[in-house]
């Protein structure tokens, strides 16, 4: 899997049920996260299903800002938008 260039691993099958849709609501909208600071560093998570199976992928990233629909970031030295609605903070 690739973001802006970067190569990403997955492992680790989820038990859960599915959430579809892209309305569906984001993580962090139901956590309080007043902790966020520019430059800090933050974990994201993203599961996807894979052959029927579902897999997570985790990114260690600095932080920038976001706003309603983004993640702005700092990956490997590299500037990086993320969805929202795919990658959730992740303590």
């Amino acid at each position: 899997m690739q973001a802006f260039g970067l190569q990403f691993s997955m492992s680790t099958p989820r038990t859960g049920r599915l959430t579809s849709g892209s309305e569906h609501p984001r993580h962090d909208d139901f956590v309080a996260v007043p902790y966020l600071r520019q430059g800090q560093l933050i974990s994201l998570i993203r599961w996807s299903q894979v052959s029927g199976e579902w897999k997570y992928t985790t990114i260690l990233a600095e932080y920038l800002h976001r706003d309603e629909h983004n993640w702005y970031l700092v990956i490997s030295g590299q500037r990086a938008r993320l969805d929202r609605s795919e990658w959730a903070i992740f303590n």
